[in-house]
């Protein structure tokens, strides 16, 4: 998670503790400027949360309005899919839905599909490492497997909305596509969420455990011995963390 400044996985579990964050009055001030209708400090305070600190409520609000071209903002579609793109990273179940729907958009004419194809040609030039995520494009199938997972098993995920919308398993029921694809999108899915937990522990693993980690993780053996660990080692350390804020 190299474009952001902040310990999100950090900062996230800080608040589900009631710990106050620099990000989540960040974001709180964009509200209060939108309200008091200064709409130009709300986006400037919404788009620093939403890029320096990678919010992913920030991230779907954007979105939203450059999907609508509203709240001061021109109608962008390619700037709307790239943020709802970072908030679903972050495993925002609501912005995985939301690009899933904006996606097959994309598949409805020739013209449409060229379009896309030639954005993420041009993103593949941005995702050089291969275990960071930049705005990577999921198949919108996939996007809805990773939506309708139990909020339970998303513990290592940097969003806090983490229930999928209603419509999420409705829209993953109607889906057609083929067998093939299908099981293509499992496996995409399934290397997402191993990429995740990596990130995950390279936030909170010193250099010297990480390798160690990986391994086991990508072991189907000990993987999930080494997920418990990992969720306890996460747990002990922002526990740590507030208590030294404590003293």
């Amino acid at each position: 998670m190299g474009r952001c400044c902040f310990n999100k996985i950090t900062l996230v579990l800080f608040c589900c503790l009631g710990i106050n964050s620099m990000v989540e009055a960040r974001c709180l001030l964009a509200d209060k400027y939108r309200a008091e209708g200064r709409e130009q400090l709300a986006l400037v305070a919404l788009d620093t949360c939403a890029v320096q600190y990678n919010d992913d409520e920030s991230q779907i609000k954007l979105a939203d309005s450059y999907l609508s071209g509203k709240n001061g903002l021109k109608k962008d579609e390619k700037a709307a899919l790239y943020m709802y793109q970072l908030s679903a990273e972050n495993g925002n179940a609501e912005a995985q839905v939301k690009l899933a729907e904006l996606l097959q958009t994309f598949d409805t004419s020739s013209e449409r599909r060229k379009e896309l194809k030639k954005y993420q040609e041009k993103l593949q030039k941005v995702n050089a490492d291969p275990n960071t995520f930049s705005g990577e494009i999921q198949h919108p199938y996939t996007l809805l497997l990773l939506a309708v997972e139990r909020p339970e098993n998303k513990w290592y995920y940097p969003s806090v909305t983490r229930a999928a919308p209603a419509r999420a398993a409705g829209l993953l029921s109607k889906y057609k596509i083929t067998p093939e694809k299908r099981q293509n999108a499992m496996k995409e899915a399934s290397k997402w969420k191993t990429r995740k937990l990596l990130e995950a522990a390279r936030e909170v693993l010193s250099p010297a455990e990480y390798p160690e980690f990986e391994r086991r993780l990508k072991n189907t053996a000990t993987r999930t011995q080494a997920m418990g660990e990992l969720k306890e080692h996460l747990t002990g350390y922002v526990q740590q963390k507030q208590k030294e804020r404590a003293l």
